[in-house]
């Protein structure tokens, strides 16, 4: 398709590349040379390095494995960058559909967290009695039951930190079961809300943040206690365990 023709529904200059940065990683049915020229013709700025400033990404075939491992982490990250395949490739050239490709020329940070975000950070205890969370500092989100004062003394009191304020020096988010559950649902709650702000507004454009539940805690806590036979602990998890939610 020229740049010569003239589409009926719009002008070649509002094509969904034009002004925007776009990576191609594979091969596709045009030659790779060709399809940059193209590409830069229509006014796209292509640089096949996948960062936080890139806007779209057109996928091929046999694509590099470490790029689209890339590509995924961004999007993980909470970078919204387009992927795109042959056949949408065909249509914008083509004049197809533009509206359905749109992208904004500047990629902001919006994290959605999903299920898969927690459990691809998810802290767990390894098995056995090993203590994971001694000398971490972990701030407690809503949503625990009435008696919260009793698993932070757990928390405590297996030798953890707490911190009851936002701040950069937090190693772990504990969450609620319920948080969990409304999660693995597709719900957010406030505590999930209030991680995605805090992130989105922090400058750091890479999510690593940690997160436990509270059942890990729970669980733990009961092992050591039929460990090491650990009447202080016990009698706090039976005290939380004994308040409502």
């Amino acid at each position: 398709m020229e740049n010569s023709i003239l589409f009926s529904s719009h002008n070649i200059q509002d094509n969904p590349f034009n002004g925007r940065r776009v990576a191609c990683i594979g091969s596709f049915t045009i030659e790779a040379r060709a399809l940059s020229k193209k590409l830069k013709e229509w006014g796209a700025d292509v640089n096949n390095a996948i960062t936080k400033a890139t806007n779209i990404v057109l996928i091929g075939e046999n694509p590099n494995a470490e790029k689209l491992n890339q590509l995924e982490s961004r999007i993980h990250d909470g970078f919204h960058i387009k992927k795109l395949y042959q056949e949408d490739i065909d249509k914008i050239f083509s004049g197809i559909n533009w509206e359905d490709y749109r992208t904004n020329t500047e990629v902001v940070k919006s994290l959605d967290f999903t299920i898969e975000h927690f459990h691809q950070h998810h802290y767990q205890f390894d098995e056995g009695i090993r203590n994971k969370i001694a000398g971490k500092e972990l701030y407690f989100c809503e949503g625990f039951r009435k008696d919260k004062s009793a698993i932070q003394q757990i928390t405590g009191n297996l030798a953890a930190w707490l911190n009851f304020a936002l701040s950069s020096q937090i190693q772990i988010f504990v969450l609620s079961n319920s948080t969990i559950e409304k999660l693995a649902n597709g719900e957010k709650d406030e505590n999930i809300l209030m991680i995605e702000n805090y992130y989105n507004k922090n400058k750091g454009d890479k999510f690593d943040f940690t997160f436990m539940q509270e059942q890990d805690i729970l669980d733990y806590a009961q092992l050591w206690c039929n460990t090491h036979g650990d009447k202080v602990l016990l009698s706090l998890y039976e005290r939380y365990m004994n308040s409502e939610y």
